[in-house]
């Protein structure tokens, strides 16, 4: 099924990219949708930043630091939707496993980006904690074993 003319077909790479020289028309996206980041979210964009997220770091690091930016971004919005919510929705989408997962591989490596995404990831995993202290949805989420104790 073709997006803007680029076919997708099983994993989340593929979403947007048919080979390796799309990834920079990937990020292009991203960064141009940063500033409007409230369109995204409503046409299932959080999903794909997730999936974007679960991609393999060594290999894809361009996508995986597109996709923890623009996370990131969703909750710098200024909009009527608050960060509960936001957590919420990217409970739903599943982010929390693929985040833990990306702090370990962002940890192991000692690339040229590593030590930013390494903030950015934390950065994330604490807007998660303070909301969890009153959400008890997004409480019960960060206290899974999955996620509470990844090796």
């Amino acid at each position: 099924m073709p997006l803007r003319g680029i076919k997708f077909h099983s994993s989340a790479l593929s979403y947007f990219c048919s080979d390796a020289t799309d990834v920079h028309l990937v990020g292009s996206i991203l960064r141009w949708t940063n500033g409007l980041l409230i369109t995204p979210y409503r046409c299932r964009g959080l999903k794909v930043l997730v999936d974007l997220l679960d991609e393999d770091y060594t290999e894809q690091t361009d996508l995986v630091v597109h996709a923890l930016n623009g996370i990131g971004s969703v909750f710098e919005l200024q909009s009527p939707t608050t960060k509960n919510d936001f957590c919420r929705m990217f409970i739903r989408e599943g982010l929390l496993d693929p985040l833990s997962s990306a702090l370990l591989n962002v940890m192991g490596n000692q690339g040229p980006t590593s030590a930013e995404m390494k903030q950015k990831i934390i950065q994330i995993l604490l807007v998660f904690s303070q909301v969890s202290q009153s959400d008890i949805h997004v409480r019960n989420a960060m206290g899974t074993r999955k996620i509470t104790r990844r090796k």
